[in-house]
């Protein structure tokens, strides 16, 4: 059985061992060297199971595990320990632990404590994930869930639709806004959530050989095709296939594809029998597919049977709410990857974050604090690391002509004074809603006014206000 591991312990011979050793047996296995990093960890992979020394460097282990469990109550931890005694194992096992090992343990003992505890801990997870469904959303590893208004009625929606077992979904936005997320979503808080979710860019392949990744082909249906193959819609069956940039896709494979939305049958490259299968189709496209039909380049009536919900996601320059989050994920993520104690961002790269306006969106923001985790030093990641072109000739943000109002000279069209001045105090209000982390006492200290006035702009604004309420004082 492959799962994700995570493995604790600060003595790196042991950790080097235990990643050959778990990666030989299927693992992927991530590593910490002690309980911050482990915590840190546990809320970035939401692993299967957590091998977990008993003493850190910075805290106990039993401390680690009540901390792990406070948040994943269900989350599989084998304690190592080189001194254990009665009482030590009674209060590892009375905190949650799955079983306590002492080192030095044979390699037997560990891998088949290991299986006992995935084993055990995998009807523990359907039944999770079923409650989470209930619940509404069943939160995949890693994902930061969007404080934006605009995404909070997105995730309403998702809500309705998730149980609907067959509902063709149309997501539409910007390239890097999220939109492989979003589908992902979809499926883990749908019925289908525990079968496979199998997804195809439409834009990264030609033609023919999108149509045999997607449909199969049958052995010798052409000069390369030396054995049967299944295809995506074939593997998917009772799950989800999810279709980016499905404007890329040719005309003849959209015929396709529409009798698959119709009838939930096709046929494989070369093949003469028709198969049934059982898949949701989520698709997703930067590009205006209304306009395509309209010129003839996309079928109209497979555009209406993709659409049957349509979701569109808004690019990261309109919720500037969600950049620190993200940001701050990010960080956290990379400093982990590349074992790097940068841990925070310094108060010019938050005003940096803020002010850039994210042409590329998420996967641009990504990036640039991907390498500037890489190169930095440190504990604090500052605007200098960050990189951002910002410096080199970017266009400005939104409302970004407030400049001329500073000093500078207006533009040769001229600018509408008060639709500027609004642009340029919305803006302001989400940013220091969001660098005081929803604390809306905090976000008008950030602004120099009093609480009753930052909360009648968030309600002119339409800035949701429910949002950390758990923050406000």
């Amino acid at each position: 059985m492959s799962a994700q591991l995570l493995v604790v312990d600060d003595q790196a011979s042991i950790l080097q061992f235990l990643r050959q050793t778990l990666a030989h047996e299927g693992h992927a296995v991530t590593t910490a060297a002690d309980g911050e990093g482990a915590l840190a960890a546990v809320h970035e992979l939401i692993p299967d199971l957590v091998l977990l020394d008993m003493i850190l460097p910075d805290r106990h282990g039993l401390e680690v595990l009540r901390d792990i469990h406070a948040q994943f109550p269900k989350m599989c931890v084998i304690l190592m320990s080189a001194h254990i005694d009665l009482e030590t194992a009674v209060d590892a096992m009375r905190g949650g632990a799955f079983d306590v090992i002492r080192k030095p343990f044979k390699v037997e003992q560990l891998l088949l404590s290991i299986r006992r505890g995935l084993e055990a801990t995998r009807d523990a997870a359907e039944l999770a994930a079923l409650r989470r469904r209930g619940q509404g959303f069943a939160r995949t590893p890693g994902m930061v869930m969007s404080l934006a208004p605009a995404m909070q009625e997105i995730y309403a929606t998702v809500r309705k639709i998730a149980q609907g077992e067959k509902t063709s979904i149309l997501i539409e936005g910007e390239s890097g806004v999220g939109k492989d997320v979003l589908a992902n979503l979809i499926h883990a808080s749908s019925p289908r959530g525990d079968k496979a979710f199998l997804e195809i860019n439409c834009a990264a392949l030609p033609e023919k050989l999108l149509e045999s990744e997607l449909f199969g082909h049958e052995q010798g249906a052409f000069t390369d095709a030396g054995q049967l193959k299944q295809g995506l819609l074939e593997l998917a069956h009772h799950g989800t296939v999810f279709l980016d940039e499905i404007g890329e896709m040719a005309p003849t494979l959209q015929v396709k594809l529409l009798r698959v939305l119709e009838r939930q049958v096709f046929r494989r490259v070369g093949g003469l029998k028709d198969i049934t299968v059982d898949v949701r189709l989520i698709s997703a496209t930067n590009r205006d597919l209304s306009a395509m039909v309209r010129a003839g380049t996309f079928r109209e009536d497979l555009f209406y049977r993709l659409k049957v919900v349509p979701l569109r996601v808004p690019a990261l320059r309109e919720r500037p709410e969600d950049i620190l989050p993200l940001a701050e994920h990010f960080l956290r993520m990379y400093g982990l990857q590349f074992h790097k104690r940068l841990s925070r961002l310094a108060p010019d790269a938050v005003g940096a974050l803020l002010a850039y306006p994210w042409p590329g969106n998420i996967r641009e923001l990504r990036n640039v604090i991907e390498r500037g985790v890489l190169l930095g030093e440190g504990e604090t990641l500052d605007a200098a690391q960050l990189n951002l072109p910002e410096a080199h000739g970017a266009p400005p943000p939104p409302g970004g002509s407030l400049a001329a109002l500073l000093g500078g000279p207006l533009p040769e069209a001229g600018l509408h004074l008060e639709e500027t001045l609004a642009k340029a105090e919305e803006r302001c209000v989400r940013q220091a809603l969001a660098q005081a982390g929803g604390n809306q006492t905090r976000a008008a200290e950030l602004l120099g006014m009093n609480r009753d006035k930052l909360r009648y702009r968030l309600k002119m604004y339409r800035i949701n206000e429910d949002v950390h309420e758990s923050a406000k004082p």
